[in-house]
C-alpha cells in the first residue's frame, strides 16, 4: 500500500505536539501538588511584581489572540476564531483586575476591592477562560450551516463581530463585579470565608470540567489550538494553589501567577513556531508551484512550437494540393486533347501531323514527370531535415555532367565557361547538380535564344560563382522579391508553365550547403540566375583528393 510522505510527516508532528502538551500539562499539575504543602509560605510584598505579571501576561495572551485571528483570516476554520475570543476575554479582563489591583494598593486589606472585586475578577479569569474554550466549540458546531458560511466568506465581518462580543463579555463580567453587592465576599477581614472556598472550588471544577471537554476533542483539532491545553492546566494549578494558599503574597500566590505567566509564554512561542512551520510549508509550495509552472510554461511553449510546426506543416499540405489541382490540370488537358485527336482522326491526319501530336504528348508528359520530381525532392527538403553530405567538387566536372545530362536540343543551345583550372567547391554533389540543371532547364524552356553557363571566383576568392544566362524577356521587376519563394511563379505571357517548385528548391538546396542563390537583370533583355557555393582553398596537396572525389561522384 502507498504512503504518503506529507500525511505522514503531519500525523508525525501532530503526535510529537500532542506529546510536548501532555508532558507540559502533567509536569505544571505535578510541580503545582508537590508545592502545594508549602505553598502558605509568606514571602516580601512586591507589587512592581505583580504590575510586571499583569502586563507581561496581557501581552502574551494578546499575541496569541492575534495570531489565532490572522489563522482564521488566513483560510483556518471557524473553531479559531472561538479560541481567539477566549483569549481576547482574557486579555481585556486583564484591565480591570490590574486596575482593581491597583486600588486595593491604595485601599488596603480590608477594603471592597481586595474582599469582593479583586478576588471575583481572578476567579473569573481562572475559570472563565476554561470555560469559553470549553463552550465555543459546541457554540461553533451548533451554529446554523447559513450562518457559519456566512462567517466563512465574510471572515473581517466575523473577526469584528467575535471581538465585540469579547468586549461585552468583558464590560458585563466587570459591571457586575464593581457594582453588585450580592456577590459574596471571598476574604473577610483578611481572612478567607466559607463562600470564598466554595467559589475558588467552582472555578477549579469549572476548569477541569473544561479540560476533559476540550481533551475529548483534542484529535480532531489541528496543532495550532491544541496547545490551549497547556493554558487550561495552568488555570488549574493556580485553582489549586488558591485553595492551599489564599493568602497574598505566599508561594502558592507568587507561583500561581508565574505558572499561569509561563503558560501563556509557551503556549505563545508554541503558535509562534507553529507560525514560522507554517510558513516554510507555504514557501516550499510556493517553490514547488514555481517549479510547476516552469514547466508548464516550458510545456505549453513547446506545444505552441509543435502547434506552429503542424500549422505549418497543414497549409504546406493545403499549398501543395491547391497548387498542384490547379498546374496539373493544363498539361492533362494538352494530354487529353491530342490523345482525342490522335484516337479519332489518326486516319485522317499526316505523318507530320502525327509525329507533332506525340511529340506534345510527350512534352507534356516530361512536364509531368519534371513537376513531380521536383515535388518529390521538395516534400524531402520542406521539413528543414535536408542532408548534406559535401565534398570537394571540381567545378570543371560538375559543370561537364551538368551538360551531359542534357537532352540533344538542349545542349545544341547550351555553351558552357568552365572557369579557373583546378576550381573547386565544397557542397553536397547531388544538391549542386540539381540546382544547376534547374537553371538550365528553365532557361531552355522560357528562352528562345542561346544560354551561357559558367563558372569563376567572386572578387575576395573565397565562393565559386555558378551563373546560367539567357536571352529570354527576363522577370518582372516586381516580382523578383518573390522569385525564390514557395509555389510563386511569374507569368510572363501565358509563356511559362510549373507549379513553382524549382527555384524554390534550389534556394532551399543552395541554402543547406552554406550557399546563396539569387537573379540578375540582362541588359538589353534576359536573365541570369546565380549559384554561389563556398571554394576550396587552392593547395596542392589537394589536389589527389579532387581527383579522387572526380572519380567518385555519382552519374546523375
Amino acid at each position: 500500500m502507498a504512503v504518503d510522505p506529507e500525511s505522514s510527516a503531519g500525523r508525525s508532528e501532530e503526535g510529537s505536539v500532542r506529546r510536548g502538551l501532555w508532558v507540559y500539562a502533567i509536569t505544571v499539575l505535578a510541580v503545582t501538588l508537590a508545592l502545594a504543602p508549602m505553598a502558605d509560605t509568606r514571602l516580601t510584598v512586591h507589587p512592581n511584581l505583580i504590575n510586571a505579571f499583569f502586563v507581561l501576561m496581557a501581552s502574551a495572551d494578546l499575541l496569541t489572540a492575534h495570531l489565532l485571528m490572522q489563522q482564521f483570516l488566513a483560510g483556518a476554520r471557524l473553531a479559531t476564531l472561538g479560541l481567539s475570543s477566549a483569549y481576547l476575554y482574557s486579555t481585556l479582563l486583564m484591565v480591570p483586575y490590574g486596575i482593581v489591583f491597583a486600588q486595593i494598593q491604595r485601599s488596603g486589606s480590608g477594603s471592597r476591592w481586595a474582599e469582593v472585586s479583586g478576588p471575583w475578577l481572578f476567579l473569573l479569569l481562572i475559570g472563565g477562560f476554561p470555560v469559553l474554550v470549553a463552550a465555543q466549540q459546541y457554540v461553533v458546531a451548533k451554529l446554523p450551516p447559513r450562518l457559519s458560511g456566512l462567517a466563512l466568506t465574510r471572515r473581517r465581518a466575523a473577526a469584528a463581530v467575535a471581538f465585540a462580543t469579547a468586549l461585552a463579555l468583558v464590560a458585563a463580567v466587570t459591571g457586575m463585579v464593581v457594582g453588585a453587592d450580592w456577590l459574596p465576599r471571598i476574604y473577610q477581614s483578611g481572612t478567607p470565608t466559607v463562600a470564598g472556598r466554595w467559589a475558588v472550588g467552582a472555578a477549579l471544577s469549572a476548569a477541569a470540567i473544561s479540560l476533559l471537554a476540550v481533551v475529548r476533542s483534542l484529535r480532531h483539532r489541528p496543532p495550532v489550538e491544541q496547545w490551549v491545553v497547556v493554558a487550561i492546566s495552568a488555570s488549574m494549578a493556580t485553582g489549586i494553589l488558591f485553595l492551599a494558599a489564599p493568602y497574598r503574597y505566599t508561594v502558592g500566590y507568587y507561583v500561581a501567577r508565574i505558572t499561569l505567566l509561563i503558560s501563556s509564554g509557551v503556549v505563545l512561542w508554541a503558535l509562534l513556531a507553529e507560525t514560522a512551520g507554517l510558513h516554510r510549508r507555504l514557501s516550499a509550495a510556493h517553490q514547488d508551484l514555481d517549479r510547476a509552472h516552469r514547466e508548464l510554461s516550458r510545456r505549453a511553449e513547446h506545444l505552441a512550437a509543435v502547434n506552429r510546426e503542424l500549422e505549418a506543416a497543414g497549409a504546406w499540405k493545403s499549398d501543395i494540393i491547391a497548387t498542384l489541382t490547379h498546374e496539373i490540370n493544363q498539361p492533362l488537358t494538352v494530354i487529353s486533347a491530342y490523345s482525342e485527336e490522335l484516337t479519332q482522326e489518326w486516319a485522317t491526319l499526316s505523318d507530320d501531323e502525327r509525329r507533332a501530336a506525340v511529340q506534345a504528348l510527350g512534352s507534356r508528359v516530361d512536364q509531368l514527370l519534371d513537376m513531380a520530381a521536383h515535388l518529390l525532392a521538395l516534400c524531402r527538403a520542406e521539413p528543414g531535415a535536408i542532408h548534406t553530405q559535401p565534398v570537394a567538387l571540381p567545378v570543371e566536372r560538375v559543370l561537364a555532367r551538368v551538360a551531359d545530362n542534357l537532352t540533344k536540343q538542349a545542349r545544341a543551345r547550351v555553351s558552357v565557361d568552365y572557369g579557373p583550372p583546378g576550381t573547386a567547391v565544397f557542397a553536397d554533389p547531388v544538391h549542386t547538380h540539381e540546382v544547376l540543371t534547374n537553371f538550365i532547364t528553365n532557361a531552355v524552356k522560357y528562352s528562345p535564344g542561346d544560354i551561357h553557363v559558367s563558372a569563376g571566383l567572386d572578387g575576395v576568392g573565397n565562393d565559386v560563382l555558378f551563373t546560367v544566362t539567357d536571352e529570354g524577356n527576363g522577370v518582372p521587376p516586381d516580382f523578383v522579391e518573390h522569385l525564390f519563394d514557395r509555389f510563386t511563379q511569374a507569368d510572363q505571357s501565358g509563356a511559362r508553365t510549373g507549379a513553382g517548385f524549382g527555384l524554390y528548391l534550389s534556394r532551399l538546396l543552395a541554402e543547406a550547403n552554406h550557399g546563396r542563390v539569387w537573379y540578375e537583370d540582362v541588359v538589353p533583355h534576359g536573365s541570369r540566375f546565380v549559384l554561389c557555393l563556398p571554394c576550396v582553398p587552392r593547395k596542392p596537396e589537394t589536389a589527389p583528393s579532387l581527383n579522387l572525389v572526380d572519380r567518385e561522384l555519382p552519374s546523375l
